[in-house]
């Protein structure tokens, strides 16, 4: 990409301008390509939708939240909107989440952002204009809403007199979008990515994973999400390579398809968190693996979430036999706020695998295990990209020690929307990890560590055994502690119960599950509470919302299967 382009619009120009007719963008859905846009074809519907906003005078720098389905939608609304001097707001897809969720999630980046306008799809329009009427606001200070189809059709009614401008922002701290965190421990704040942020989170990709016009990437994380919106979108239009676009419902109803479009695809390139790899190995048949051909697939990164050794083992184990290389799985970390990567690793960089003591990691201390001592295995999530730093807290301790992860770059975020601007180069990222041989080792957020008896247990930890045990959904528990006035502390877990006809019985699962973190983790329960699927409530990228479980369960008010009343004295 030529040095004076800056912006994703300009990205979309340049290749529009030079490779025409190489495809920009596929859209894939239950088992077969759908449509293909080239560079042309794709800067033609941008320009179209971009002209169609400008005729709304939405103001400069206004904001337009992006309610739009993974598929070609999403990515013309987006650059259009930048293309327009605005500022996109990428937000949940009500079919892709609880409606309890996205409703929440909506009415929050709304009453934060204040955005003039709401793009979403006819298909959607009824079911995104109830969560923001407000009968309270004043007439003509409710958030407009317009259609994907509605804007088409305008830009293409327009005038020439109201055609988008080539715009080439004013500075590159100006804001290119808004990416609200996941809200997993606290509420949702908006990202601000400004063009050099994006510019340089781009730039470092390419180089570190040696992006190319030959690449190919694939991916079904939802857009609104930065994995999907990064890799899903901007790399792949700053490299100048093709982006396969899969629904997140296909995945949720089979994971095997996000395979399955690797494999018709030719995919180079894709990312997901370690559930989805979980997912894969256990759920897609032997018939499903059979028709898979994965020796394409360079660069199967796996971020979004602690990453698994056991998860990694398992899937290379299942799909080898189709071509995929064990060196392919590449765990990185990331977040909103670093526009998506800091550590990485690739094929020829590949993660440490690390085994330490168990006891001496629940004491703060990350050593490798002695021969006979108890160990967990770790794998890491690679060394910094060029021009990132990072360090554990303050950076004076030796790398042994476990605390919260600092990062530093260029890629980093300008501040939160509507708050201080962040002043240290430095930012805090309220992960726990540890450094070893320059590579990170990521054990989960530090809000979620149980510290119990004087000693740590991490999430990610929890999760692997509980993901082993027969009867619970995997991912799908919450660990925590709640304060007794007359009894000290009680550690609970609250899990999401498997609801097939072969499901072992609630109180057999229970007495599994506390059997398991017993033997594996030395971790004894006080109580264990059994949901039905969906239970729990997570956030819009799926997670636990770990402090919003105990404060339903404090309340009573989870919909809990098992114990009943009658038993509760006994779990």
């Amino acid at each position: 990409m030529p040095e004076p382009v800056t912006t994703a619009p300009g990205w979309l120009r340049h290749y529009a301008r030079h490779r025409p007719d190489a495809v920009a963008l596929t859209c894939w859905s239950e088992g077969e390509i759908r449509r293909r846009l080239t560079f042309g074809e794709l800067s033609r519907l941008v320009h179209t939708v971009a002209r169609a906003l400008r005729r709304l005078d939405a103001g400069p720098a206004g904001r337009v939240v992006l309610v739009l389905p993974n598929d070609e939608r999403f990515t013309t609304a987006l650059l259009a909107t930048i293309a327009s001097g605005l500022v996109p707001v990428p937000a949940p897809a009500p079919h892709t989440v609880r409606a309890e969720a996205f409703e929440q999630r909506l009415r929050g980046i709304v009453a934060d952002c204040r955005p003039t306008l709401v793009v979403t799809s006819d298909a959607w329009r009824d079911r995104v204009r109830p969560v923001l009427d407000d009968p309270t606001a004043r007439p003509g200070t409710r958030t407009r809403t317009r259609t994907w189809e509605e804007l088409l059709a305008d830009g293409r009614d327009a005038s020439p007199d109201t055609a988008a401008p080539d715009v080439r922002t004013g500075s590159r701290q100006a804001p290119a979008f808004l990416q609200y965190t996941s809200g997993s421990t606290g509420s949702p704040k908006g990202v601000v990515i400004n063009h050099r942020a994006l510019l340089s989170s781009c730039r470092q990709a390419a180089r570190f994973y040696g992006e190319s016009v030959t690449d190919i990437a694939v991916t079904w994380v939802p857009l609104h999400h930065d994995m999907g919106l990064i890799t899903g979108v901007l790399r792949p239009l700053f490299s100048g390579y093709e982006s396969v676009l899969v629904p997140p419902e296909c995945f949720a109803r089979r994971p095997g398809d996000w395979l399955a479009a690797i494999t018709a695809c030719g995919g180079t390139l894709s990312s997901a968190p370690d559930f989805a790899y979980d997912l894969c190995a256990r759920r897609t048949t032997d018939d499903e693996t059979a028709a898979l051909d994965l020796r394409t697939w360079r660069v199967a990164r796996s971020a979004g979430e602690v990453v698994r050794a056991a998860t990694a083992e398992r899937f290379t184990a299942r799909f080898a036999p189709v071509g995929f290389r064990a060196q392919g799985l590449c765990p990185s970390y990331g977040m909103a706020e670093a526009t998506l990567t800091l550590t990485a690793t690739t094929p020829a960089a590949p993660p440490l695998h690390l085994a330490v003591g168990t006891d001496a990691l629940r004491g703060g201390r990350a050593v490798p295990a002695g021969p006979e001592d108890p160990a967990t295995p770790l794998l890491s999530s690679g060394t910094p990209l060029p021009g990132t730093r990072v360090r554990i807290g303050d950076g004076r301790r030796g790398e042994q020690h476990v605390g919260e992860i600092h990062v530093r770059g260029p890629q980093l975020f300008s501040g939160y929307w509507r708050r201080p601007a962040r002043r240290s180069r430095w930012h805090a990222t309220k992960d726990l990890g540890f450094l070893h041989g320059g590579h990170l080792f990521v054990l989960g957020r530090t809000d979620d560590v149980l510290v119990h008896h004087g000693r740590n247990f991490y999430p990610a930890d929890i999760l692997t055994v509980c993901a082993d045990v027969p009867g619970l959904r995997p991912g799908r528990c919450a660990a925590f502690i709640v304060a007794h006035a007359d009894a000290g502390e009680h550690l609970c877990l609250v899990a999401e119960a498997s609801d097939g006809a072969d499901a072992p019985p609630p109180a057999q699962v229970a007495t599994q599950v506390r059997r398991r973190l017993a033997q594996a983790l030395d971790l004894y329960l006080s109580q264990v509470a059994l949901l039905p699927r969906g239970g729990l409530p997570v956030t819009t990228s799926g997670k636990v919302r770990v402090a919003e479980t105990k404060r339903r369960f404090e309340e009573g008010t989870l919909p809990v299967l098992w114990p009943r009343a009658s038993a509760a004295d006994n779990t």
